[in-house]
């Protein structure tokens, strides 16, 4: 990935985090692009209520940025698995809890992983696919296209307050006054090949939800224009144990603290976890 006229996801914030609890433990795995600084606040919520939480780092993410497109699932499934496994070791009830992409990566590691007990699952914005035709394409265009240009695909207006605020948030200390700066982000470029890992990945998720047999629950925004209530409402179908839905208004980004539908995503998480301490003390 040539990113090399800026730094990207530098900040502390952005780095792998553990805050240390009294009771149970959960691991928290971000989305994509994200990092573990979209999972803190919900981190802090369950902290607070006693869990000791852990957020992870997937490999290629963050500061790694510039590795990513060397990345496969493998890695990150592999990582994600190690990390619920070193929590398990010391710490029980165990939670997973994932965002969009993260929420595939846990629901793969918890079905294909015997010597994993979580005694509960959260899937947030839960990323299975795309509903559009070139989803499905994507095996074939990363040998036709092998690279895109996601900032190239719109416009981008450096002036604009949301698009500024939109790129620091991963970004923080770029200039995006510097004429050369705004040139290297319009050439920003990915692999087409992470795509297709993304659609394996959420593949995956669709594939094993069958073997899901820990009580789980689903967040979902009743406007989230990527994952849509109605494909989360087809996974669901597939789970062998019903999960406990709960939507929310909003869009993909449960996760965002300053979004409207927060107190609604904290109270459905917190119910949850505690009622998962609860029958883990009976």
């Amino acid at each position: 990935m040539n990113n090399s006229a800026f730094r990207m996801f530098q900040g502390e914030e952005h780095r792998a985090f553990s805050l240390e609890g009294q009771q149970g433990a959960a691991l928290l795995v971000h989305g994509f692009p994200g990092t573990p600084a979209e999972m803190r606040p919900l981190a802090a919520v369950l902290n607070q209520a006693g869990w000791t939480t852990r957020g992870i780092l997937l490999p290629g993410f963050g500061a790694e940025i510039e590795t990513l497109g060397s990345r496969t699932p493998v890695d990150w499934v592999e990582s994600v698995r190690l990390a619920a496994l070193d929590l398990q070791r010391d710490h029980s009830p165990l939670l997973l809890i994932g965002n969009s992409m993260g929420a595939a990566l846990c629901l793969q590691v918890v079905a294909h992983n015997a010597d994993l007990h979580p005694a509960g699952l959260i899937l947030l914005s839960p990323f299975w696919r795309v509903g559009h035709v070139l989803w499905r394409m994507l095996p074939v265009l990363r040998f036709v296209f092998p690279q895109i240009r996601p900032f190239g695909l719109v416009k981008m207006d450096f002036s604009d307050p949301q698009v500024r605020k939109g790129v620091h948030n991963f970004m923080p200390d770029v200039d995006l006054d510097d004429v050369k700066v705004q040139q290297a982000l319009r050439a920003f470029s990915i692999p087409t090949k992470l795509l297709n890992h993304i659609r394996t990945v959420g593949h995956a998720a669709h594939r094993f939800a069958p073997q899901i047999t820990c009580p789980t629950l689903i967040v979902q925004g009743t406007d989230d224009e990527l994952v849509s209530p109605k494909m989360t409402r087809t996974l669901m179908q597939r789970f062998a144990v019903a999960p406990r839905y709960v939507e929310v208004r909003g869009s993909h980004d449960v996760v965002n603290p300053k979004a409207a539908s927060w107190p609604a995503v904290e109270r459905a998480v917190l119910g949850f976890a505690n009622g998962i301490q609860h029958e883990a003390e009976r």
